[in-house]
Order: C-alpha cells, then structure tokens, then sequence
C-alpha cells in the first residue's frame, strides 16, 4: 500500500504544523465541519484555515494527553499484543488533496489485518459515560473515519486511559 505523506512531522516546529495544516481538513477538523465537535464549529475551521484567527493554544487537557500518549500506547500493545508505531508524519489522501491526517500510532498487525491507525485518548473521569459500553464520542469516531480514508486502510482502535 502506497501512503501520500504531506511532510515528516518529526522535530517540526508548531508553527509551520500549523501552517501546513491549514492547507486541508485533519481529523480533528472533519468533526467540526460535520458540526459534531463540541469544542470547534464549521466557521471556526473556516476562519482558522484562511488566517483569519489564530488557532488556540493547546489547554491543559491537551498537555496531558500528548504527555500520556506513549503511556497509553504502550498499554494498548500489553492488552492486545497488537505492534504499534509512531508515525511522524502528515498524510495526505491520493485523491482528494485537503484531506490531512496526523494519526497517533499506526497498528502493524502481521497476523492478517496488515495496517491499522491507534487513536490514543485521555478523558476525565467526568466523562466516562461517553465511553461506557465501547460507545466512542461522534468526533473522535469521525477523526478516525477520516483517517483509515486518508491512508487507505479498514481498521483502526481507540485506547482511552480515563
């Protein structure tokens, strides 16, 4: 399988992240625009994309979940024996060019179902409810859609340290 990669992430500053992401729609975006992300609206994504507001510094909940994500990884690779990988990169689908992916971990499953994306969440003990009985909230559900369609792949998962 051939991925498109927009650009290697790795030891990139935010800054130019940001201006690269601004040239397409991420998973992250895709919620918003389907008007089903609870913290970012349609014109919010409108107005972030053609410059005309800065985008929000990442708040504490954010913080803890990129400091958590490797922590969140590693035990996802415990509980299914499932190999996971660090990206590093901004992918970009074949066809339709907006569409922008930056996936926490790929999932090498030599066992049959090949490539897969690891979507690694941290939630307040608040929110539990939005994951009891493997319900996922409608934005993380459709950044991962979006994500197995920019790379092409059929699977994916969720690990979620409440």
């Amino acid at each position: 399988m051939s991925m498109n990669i927009a650009a290697s992430t790795k030891n990139m500053a935010r800054d130019e992240w940001l201006r690269i992401r601004r040239k397409g729609i991420g998973g992250s975006d895709a919620s918003a625009v389907a008007g089903l992300n609870r913290y970012k609206s349609p014109v919010g994504v409108y107005l972030d994309k053609t410059g005309q507001i800065e985008p929000d510094e990442a708040g504490e909940a954010a913080y803890w979940g990129n400091v958590l994500e490797d922590v969140v990884a590693r035990e996802f690779t415990v509980q299914t024996g499932l190999r996971v990988q660090r990206s590093n990169k901004l992918y970009q689908h074949p066809k339709h060019k907006f569409m922008l992916g930056n996936v926490d971990r790929l999932i090498l499953d030599k066992g049959g179902r090949g490539l897969g994306i690891l979507e690694c969440k941290t939630a307040s003990a608040y929110k539990m409810g939005e994951w009891e009985d493997e319900q996922v909230p409608d934005e993380y559900a459709i950044q991962l859609q979006h994500y197995m369609a920019v790379l092409g792949v059929d699977y994916g998962y969720f690990a979620v340290l409440i």
